[in-house]
C-alpha cells in the first residue's frame, strides 16, 4: 500500500493506493474505487472500473511529473495537483520499498546501494511483455537497498530497492 497526499488548489486530501496484478485499488476521501489495468504502454494507460450498476467504464490516462507537481490528463480533462512527501516530523524519515507493478524480468539496475538519486532518475529498468517499464525514484533520497539482480524474475508488488528520503 502506497500513502501520499496530494495537494490541489491549496486543498489537501490522503490518498492510498494499493495494487496486485492488474488491480489497482485506490482510497481517496474515504471512498474506494477499484480499476483493472487493460493496457500499459510508453503513452500511458487504460484502465477500466465496473460500476455497481455493472456498468464498465474505462479511463485513458496520461501523465507527467516536475518534481512534486503533476499534471493528469484523464480522458480528456486536465488535472494538475502536487504530490506532498510525507516528512518525519521529528522522526526519522522512513526507507521506502518501490516494488514491480507487473510481473516482469530485470533487465537492469542503474544504481548501487549508497547511491545519492534525484525525484524522477531511474533506477532499475524492467522488461515484460516486450515493453521496458522503469522503476523510479519518486523523491531526492539514498538506496539503502537492492533485493533483485539483473536477470531475476521478479512477481508485482515484491520490493526490489529501498531509497532512503533525502532531509
Amino acid at each position: 500500500m502506497t500513502e501520499f497526499i496530494l495537494r490541489q488548489h491549496d486543498v489537501e486530501k490522503a490518498v492510498q493506493a494499493s495494487r496486485q496484478g492488474d488491480k489497482i485499488e485506490i482510497e481517496l476521501d474515504g471512498k474506494t474505487a477499484v480499476f483493472h489495468l487493460i493496457a500499459q504502454t510508453t503513452d500511458g494507460i487504460l484502465l477500466e472500473r465496473t460500476l455497481p450498476s455493472g456498468a464498465r467504464q474505462q479511463w485513458r490516462l496520461v501523465g507527467s511529473k516536475d518534481g512534486t507537481k503533476r499534471m493528469v490528463w484523464l480522458n480528456g480533462r486536465t488535472h494538475q495537483y502536487e504530490r506532498v512527501l510525507p516528512r518525519g516530523g521529528g522522526t526519522a524519515s522512513q526507507d521506502v520499498s518501490l516494488a514491480a507493478t507487473i510481473p516482469a524480468v530485470v533487465a537492469d539496475i542503474l544504481v548501487s546501494v549508497g547511491d545519492q538519486v534525484a525525484d524522477g532518475d531511474k533506477l532499475i529498468l524492467l522488461e515484460s511483455m516486450k515493453m521496458i517499464i522503469p522503476i523510479q525514484a519518486p523523491y531526492s533520497g539514498t538506496v539503502t537497498a537492492l533485493h533483485c539482480a539483473k536477470g531475476d524474475s521478479v512477481q508485482a508488488g515484491v520490493p526490489l530497492i529501498e531509497l532512503d528520503e533525502a532531509d
